[in-house]
């Protein structure tokens, strides 16, 4: 990591990809299951359109708390107070998780400082480009303005065997989303950490985004990855200061982990 003062703005990458949901996707809205005949589980929405899209907020989040778990930067320990199990997240401010996707404020101290959150994930709403509308997809199979399944589970009691149905709203397996991702790049390092987003995502394959992800729900692909480089002269005019890309078509995230050195180096 580049010291604090000798931080300064090269550019950003701009990361776009289809999330396409291999199995239904539930993340949690509030609202609807407190309206009478409202389902119990619903989905977050838009509030003026209606339509289903995923947080970036919880996106990042899952990303982040898988790549803590395989770098090894959970720590479990005893509340001596509570004699309770916790298990807080090590801020470790010189990691790069904590610099690619930021750290709590408290511990921006002394010679520790990170600099600016480099990451900063979009909103992903319904894919609507490349001829493609996710919205109209869903009218087209569901109905006008339907755009969700919903999921009735069964809690069964272990002594009586009574049932104890619950109803869950789900995005349909099939959907696509589209994501984006910015980088801001501060100092050269900043480019060998981007890797860690790419890893994020092979890991996320592989797990489940959103609630009930142990029962089914959730599960998703990365697809048809494409990198921008915009260096500081985009945006302020100036001198070119070229960041290096080469993605030549490479658009799956497992092959850019692989081939990460390729990709981004200078020619």
């Amino acid at each position: 990591m580049g010291s604090p003062d000798k931080l300064s703005f090269m550019g950003k990458y701009i990361i776009k990809a289809d999330i396409k949901l291999l199995t239904a996707l539930h993340i949690g809205g509030t609202e609807e299951g407190f309206e009478i005949g409202g389902i119990d589980n619903p989905v977050i929405k838009d509030k003026i359109t209606g339509v289903p899209y995923i947080p970036g907020s919880s996106l990042k989040g899952k990303m982040r708390s898988l790549l803590e778990w395989a770098y090894n930067k959970v720590e479990i320990k005893k509340n001596e107070k509570t004699k309770e199990w916790e298990g807080p997240v090590s801020h470790d401010p010189k990691h790069s998780i904590g610099i690619v996707f930021g750290i709590a404020a408290e511990y921006h101290q002394g010679e520790n400082l990170p600099g600016p959150t480099r990451l900063a994930v979009r909103d992903v709403y319904p894919k609507n480009e490349d001829g493609y509308n996710q919205v109209k997809e869903w009218e087209k199979y569901m109905g006008d303005k339907i755009f969700t399944e919903i999921k009735t589970e069964n809690s069964i009691d272990r002594l009586t065997s009574a049932a104890n149905p619950r109803s869950m709203e789900r995005v349909p397996a099939g959907s696509l989303f589209s994501a984006e991702f910015v980088y801001d790049v501060f100092c050269p390092e900043d480019i060998e950490y981007l890797k860690i987003l790419f890893e994020a995502m092979v890991l996320l394959e592989d797990s489940a985004l959103g609630g009930s992800g142990s029962r089914g729900s959730g599960r998703i692909k990365f697809e048809k990855i494409r990198i921008e480089a915009r260096d500081k002269s985009y945006y302020i005019g100036g001198d070119k200061l070229v960041l290096p890309l080469n993605q030549n078509g490479i658009n799956d995230p497992r092959q850019i982990v692989e081939r990460f050195s390729e990709i981004f180096s200078q020619k």
